[in-house]
């Protein structure tokens, strides 16, 4: 393995570059990469109040009997403020009023049916416990504030009163919503940063992990609610009565349709789904039995109540983070009335789906954006807004305007994509640049060429060490991957993947090679499996190529400048490749210095051994196990990251421990203990039931396992925690 990929690096390093100026530089036209071979959106999303200034909306809602928008943001900079504003919703608005400062982090605004009487409001929101003097611990609570009903409607001082309230320490849920029976539905999440490590959503003698049902109305004198008495684990041994539903990892956003009755409520997964439930009495939704409808650890408690399913469920090729929306009434979009709308924080898509209350009847992409979505809501004229929490600023759902009819289609050979001059020879078109990196990740024996394309004369701007480089719109990428000479037989390129960026986003396309290997020809946004002779190899789906180049891996993952800083030879000369970007005028900004940090090849031998593993953690499994990144997040694969930030030696696994000793022995890594160590077992396991990575490949990687398990018996050897 370690010579293919060095004769292909070798290949491709005499050609990256011939000796230029910057002045001589090519242009790359792009004529033909526009656009998608799909049919357009139906809608857009717009910038909406535009002369409105915000910073990290989180939440909105429309304000019964004013017109106006509720507006909460999120603020985590140095004044750690939270700030509840109002707005009228007016196309020129340009100032919203502050009602409410708090030093709470605080995601979800909710109302009382009656607020034009009360003027009750409700936010959701975290802060540390008042019972813990060190301020270590924090508690999730449900604080109501009252609206003046006399103008200017301004929050009464000391109106303040927490409505109830629980120990979290992330996976806070904290949204509400009253339904049609009056009652106040409140959503917890499992109170960790990870993988349910309490254990909590399966028990029910804790609030966490669930959807409570209040009556606040009723509550007797000196308290805040009391619990009905139809809430379905009422009598219940050691049970929470104000459960309602239990087995839910982070649900994020609840909401009740007035007129079906429908309550929808939104869930975060971890590794792999991405859910949405409407909400059943006494319903148990798995977590962290389950992970949507997949089994996620075997063997956890199980509650009382059968495992129900999601109402919807889509695979992280799809969603990442999915944020919950509303159920649609107006008058606007007639085709959405009575659809459930929501969307996803890491990938933009807004999607929708139609329940008649005993059936799904359709669920369907609206819209692919760019945006960071938190939450969803309407004007009073029934438009839809969405909050984009990165891009400090609201949108508008519009319907999309006629589209223009093309003169050239999306190419759908990779000779018509402008990136070739000559197909079978990989030569790249005028402007086009080849690249190679240190650091190559597993394709299945495989090796790859890589292209950068940026569109005219544009330059990309090289981040630092570990950063991704910041890449103009038009900008295509290219890597075409060859299996390797055999049997006297010549290389045989397999499959080109094209990640293209447009519109600030960025889609990603696979074409597969002929049998004549003359031309590959565009596959379905689905993938395909190919049959070879002694293999069978994987094109995976355009939604399944986004799973790794992601939004939190930065989309573009092999432009960083450890994998860039290295030699390759110009004109027979020896420089360094980010350097020569630079005097080629593609590269903007000054070259590493000699001794900066870089990856390493994972499969050359002469490398330390733990920068060769270091380096494959990060290419092939750091898009995900990274901050954000959809997967488990305790553990921090990021080549940047400190030892202690890892979670990775000697720390447990949340997943199972696959058949080791146990889960009390069982570690992701155990130093200096193959046999205790969960992550080589993850590496080798192909198919449903614990594959990492979980997408892109059928065969396992003997020289990464083999370098995977040197790492870590060469590792000083730890004692198994009682």
């Amino acid at each position: 393995m370690k010579l293919i990929f060095k004769l292909c690096a070798g290949i491709v390093a005499a050609m990256v570059m011939t000796p230029a100026h910057a002045a001589e530089r090519q242009p790359w036209v792009n004529a033909r990469l526009v656009g998608s071979p799909e049919p357009p959106s139906p809608y857009v999303a717009v910038r909406a109040f535009s002369k409105l200034e915000m910073k990290r909306p989180v939440a909105i809602e429309l304000e019964p009997g004013t017109g106006k928008i509720l507006l909460l943001l999120y603020t985590s900079g140095n004044d750690k403020f939270c700030r509840l504003k109002r707005f009228a919703p007016h196309a020129d608005a340009a100032e919203a009023e502050t009602l409410l400062e708090l030093t709470d982090s605080a995601n979800s605004i909710g109302l009382h049916p009656r607020y034009g009487e009360n003027g009750w409001i409700y936010i959701g929101g975290t802060g540390p416990d008042p019972a813990d003097a060190e301020r270590k611990k924090k508690v999730a609570r449900i604080v109501r504030y009252t609206v003046d009903r006399q103008p200017p409607h301004r929050i009464i001082e000391g109106s303040a009163l927490t409505i109830i309230e629980w120990p979290s320490n992330g996976h806070n849920g904290m949204a509400t919503a009253f339904g049609n029976d009056g009652m106040l539905y409140v959503t917890t999440g499992d109170g960790t940063p990870s993988s349910d490590t309490d254990n909590a959503g399966q028990d029910l003698s804790t609030l966490c992990a669930k959807v409570l049902r209040l009556d606040v109305d009723g509550a007797p004198r000196g308290q805040t609610y009391r619990v009905p008495p139809d809430n379905p684990f009422v009598g219940t041994k050691g049970a929470r009565p104000e459960t309602w539903a239990y087995g839910l990892r982070n649900p994020w956003r609840i909401t009740a349709d007035r007129e079906s009755g429908q309550i929808w409520v939104g869930q975060n997964g971890q590794d792999l789904r991405e859910s949405a439930h409407l909400l059943q009495r006494g319903a148990n939704y798995g977590w962290s039995a389950y992970e949507g409808s997949r089994v996620f650890i075997e063997g956890r408690l199980r509650g009382p109540s059968p495992f129900t399913p999601p109402t919807i469920e889509h695979d992280h090729g799809e969603f990442r983070s999915l944020t919950g929306g509303f159920v649609y009434r107006g008058a606007r979009f007639p085709e959405l009335a009575g659809a459930y709308l929501y969307g996803d924080y890491t990938t933009g898509r807004i999607w929708a789906a139609k329940h008649d209350g005993r059936q799904l009847l359709w669920n369907r992409e609206l819209v692919d954006t760019a945006l960071a979505i938190t939450g969803f809501g309407t004007t009073p004229e029934g438009d839809i807004l969405i909050v984009d929490h990165n891009g400090d600023a609201l949108y508008r759902l519009e319907p999309a305007p006629a589209a223009e009819a093309s003169a050239t289609a999306f190419p759908t050979r990779l000779s018509e994509t402008g990136l070739f001059a000559d197909v079978p020879a990989l030569q790249p078109a005028a402007g086009v640049q080849p690249y190679v990196i240190n650091a190559p990740a597993w394709h299945d024996g495989a090796s790859a060429d890589r292209l950068l394309a940026l569109p005219g004369t544009s330059t990309a701007r090289p981040g630092g060490t570990w950063a991704t480089w910041d890449l103009p719109d038009g900008t295509a990428l290219a890597q075409t991957l060859s299996l390797p000479p055999r049997d006297g037989k010549p290389a045989r390129h397999l499959e080109t993947r094209v990640l293209l960026k447009q519109d600030n986003d960025w889609s990603a396309y696979s074409y597969l090679w002929n049998d004549a290997q003359d031309d590959a020809v565009l596959v379905a946004k689905e993938g395909t499996r190919v049959k070879l002779a002694d293999r069978e190899w994987l094109v995976p789906s355009r939604s399944d190529c986004l799973f790794c180049h992601s939004r939190a891996a930065k989309f573009a993952m092999s432009l960083t400048n450890a994998q860039l800083n290295r030699d390759v030879v110009i004109g027979g000369q020896t420089r360094n490749q980010i350097e020569a970007l630079g005097a080629l005028g593609i590269a903007k900004g000054a070259a590493p210095k000699p001794d900066a940090p870089r990856h390493v090849d994972p499969y050359d031998k002469s490398a330390a051994l733990a920068d060769r593993a270091r380096a494959y953690l990060a290419v092939n499994c750091a898009h995900c196990h990274t901050p954000e990144g959809g997967g488990n997040t305790l553990m921090n694969l990021t080549p940047g990251a400190a030892p202690d930030q890892q979670h990775l030696i000697d720390a447990p696994p949340q997943h199972g421990a696959f058949g080791l000793t146990g889960l009390a022995d069982a570690r992701i890594i155990a130093p200096g203990n193959a046999g205790r160590s969960v992550l080589p077992i993850r590496v080798s396991l192909r198919g449903e039931g614990g594959q990492m990575p979980p997408v892109g490949t059928l065969a396992v990687d003997p020289a990464g396992i083999q370098l995977l398990l040197e790492w870590l018996q060469s590792l000083p050897a730890s004692v198994p925690k009682p």
